[in-house]
């Protein structure tokens, strides 16, 4: 009987280590896609980041556009403006004159 426990003894041993092999070879392929899974969700942030970070700048660039366009609308507004002012001016004594004349003239 001792060797037949010895064995059987043996045999639990045996099947204790195998049992051992399997859960560390378990745990390091978990902890292998977990390493991996981290690296991946890293690379899908860094992505979404950098995406992020060139619609800003695209944002920014499009308001800076908007007040360049600004100014310039304002400044060729500016110079229409004086241009028609201008024109007002030197045209302004015709005008009356012309009035003045066609109401005190009376064609009979």
């Amino acid at each position: 009987m001792s060797s037949s426990s010895s064995h059987g003894i043996h045999t639990l041993l045996e099947a204790e280590k195998a049992a051992s092999e399997i859960v560390e070879q378990a745990r390091a392929y978990r902890i292998e896609h977990l390493k991996e899974a981290r690296k991946m969700a890293t690379e899908d942030i860094n992505a979404l980041q950098t995406r992020k970070n060139e619609e800003l700048a695209n944002i920014q660039k499009q308001g800076a556009d908007q007040s360049e366009l600004t100014k310039t609308i304002q400044a060729d507004t500016s110079d229409k403006l004086t241009a028609i002012t201008a024109q007002f001016e030197k045209n302004k004594q015709d005008a009356i004159n012309k009035l003045v004349s066609a109401v005190t003239t009376a064609e009979l």
